[in-house]
C-alpha cells in the first residue's frame, strides 16, 4: 500500500495527528479517537507495515499495547501538517 491510499483510510490521519502531540498512546486511547475498534485495527496495522508506527506490548498486568511514531512516522505527520495549513 502506498502512502496517499495509506492516508485515505479513515481514521489514519487523525491517528497521525493525534500521536504527533502525544507521542506515545495505548490501543483504546486510539480506538477513543477513531470511534471504531476495527477501523483503528486496520488503520494502525497499515502504518505499522509501512513502517510508520512502532507497537510495543507493555510489561503490565493484562499486557496492554501502545504504539508510538517511527522517524518516518514523524515526517509524515509534519508533512501532513503543512499540507493542511495551506487551505
Amino acid at each position: 500500500m502506498d502512502i496517499i491510499r495509506l492516508l485515505a483510510l479513515r481514521g489514519t490521519r487523525k491517528i497521525l495527528q493525534s500521536m504527533e502531540k502525544a507521542g506515545r498512546m495505548r490501543y483504546s486511547e486510539i480506538v477513543k479517537i477513531v470511534g471504531y475498534s476495527t477501523t483503528a485495527t486496520r488503520a494502525l496495522k497499515s502504518m505499522e507495515g509501512q513502517g510508520i508506527l512502532r507497537r510495543q506490548v507493555l510489561d503490565e498486568p493484562y499486557r496492554p499495547v501502545s504504539y508510538s511514531l517511527t522517524d518516518k512516522g514523524r515526517k509524515l505527520a509534519s508533512l501532513l501538517k503543512e499540507l493542511e495549513n495551506l487551505s
